[in-house]
């Protein structure tokens, strides 16, 4: 059992939100129980994963995508105000880390990324507001095209989309999670091979292709299910309380 305002302490001081300018706010969204003693984890914020946690007696929701977004206080009408309604109703925390959990240098999203396609960072890259999110990594010696996405296709349980120029050998990839399609030119410059991100818009193959790189679109959902279940796993570790993944897999 733990109390919230320490799960809460505990995340500002490993993350450090206050370091990036951020579209969500970062930390506790709703307020519900003040003791924990069952944390739900969930990539996204839905009907159907506040529905899980609730079945399975979470007193508390750790995610990447909350429900407040933006600057002001939104109508809490339809779809958000029947999310709400439900946290209320069951007295759930909801508890939200976005850029937080993709620019983290040791439980973040691109670095853990990275470690679990055995790949080592060289450095970081693609900045919002002077904090940079993503990392530079490279395998050890130089990878086929194909046994790489292979890897990829293996940690995101999916096929991936690619576009731009396919094939030959990876030697250096830009991993920036999510919609990470704003820093393609970035990545080329810094002479990555493949930018690995979540989505991708349409014009990005015609970018990719005449800026000489590979972009391999593996999943917004799937690219960012890493950190916020290694933050969780620390506060189990740290509070003795119960945690529980609830996978909810998007295509998108």
């Amino acid at each position: 059992m733990a109390s919230r305002a320490d799960l809460i302490a505990y995340c500002r001081e490993r993350l450090e939100p206050e370091r990036y300018r951020d579209v969500a706010a970062n930390g506790l969204q709703v307020e519900g129980a003040a003791e924990v003693e069952r944390l739900a984890v969930a990539v996204s914020t839905s009907a159907h994963t506040i529905g899980q946690a609730a079945e399975w007696g979470a007193q508390a929701m750790l995610v990447h995508h909350g429900l407040l977004w933006g600057g002001g206080l939104q109508p809490l009408t339809g779809i958000l105000g029947g999310r709400l309604r439900e946290l209320f109703t069951h007295d759930i925390n909801l508890i939200a880390y976005h850029l937080p959990l993709d620019g983290h240098p040791e439980i973040g999203n691109n670095a853990l990324l990275a470690r679990d396609l055995g790949l080592s960072v060289e450095g970081q890259f693609g900045e919002v507001a002077g904090v940079p999110l993503g990392v530079i990594a490279a395998p050890a010696e130089e990878q086929p095209f194909d046994e790489f996405l292979g890897a990829v296709a293996r940690l995101v349980e999916r096929a991936p989309l690619v576009v731009g120029e396919i094939g030959g050998s990876v030697r250096r990839v830009g991993i920036l999670s999510g919609s990470g399609y704003s820093a393609l030119a970035e990545a080329a410059e810094l002479g990555c091979d493949a930018l690995l991100t979540g989505d991708i818009r349409e014009p990005t193959m015609a970018e990719a292709r005449e800026l000489g790189i590979a972009v391999i679109a593996a999943g917004h959902e799937a690219t960012e299910r890493l950190g916020v279940q290694a933050l969780a796993a620390e506060l189990a570790r740290e509070f003795d309380i119960e945690t529980r993944f609830f996978h909810d897999p998007n295509p998108v």
